[in-house]
């Protein structure tokens, strides 16, 4: 019985970490994933956000990532939540609004996708 609650609690911990990998095609039709959210560069490249984290191009085509989910301003910034799997969405304005705040997505939080 405890060896069974050990396996539970072991599959509870990395199930959400795997949930939130993510899987896309690349240019040359391979599947390729990451650890958090991919997408594809102006040039079909995958790249990939960390655990938790978020992926979008920004008015360039370039891939900007975040610790946590993100989305673009009116402007076409990419703004990010700072903490992992925290969501970002855009109000009325156009200004976009993070869970316990936002920062810029930058291209250096991102991976290649493999």
């Amino acid at each position: 019985m405890r060896q069974e609650s050990a396996l539970l609690l072991l599959a509870l911990l990395t199930a959400p970490a795997a949930a939130l990998a993510d899987c896309i095609q690349d240019q040359y039709g391979n599947v390729v994933c990451g650890a958090g959210e991919c997408t594809r560069d102006q040039y079909s490249k995958v790249f990939c956000a960390p655990v938790g984290g978020g992926a979008l191009r920004d008015n360039h085509g370039t891939v900007k990532c975040g610790i946590g989910h993100c989305a673009r301003d009116r402007d076409g910034e990419v703004w990010c939540s700072t903490v992992p799997g925290g969501g970002a969405a855009l109000d009325a304005y156009g200004k976009v609004k993070c869970y316990k705040g936002c920062e810029v997505g930058t291209t250096e939080r991102c991976a290649p996708g493999q």
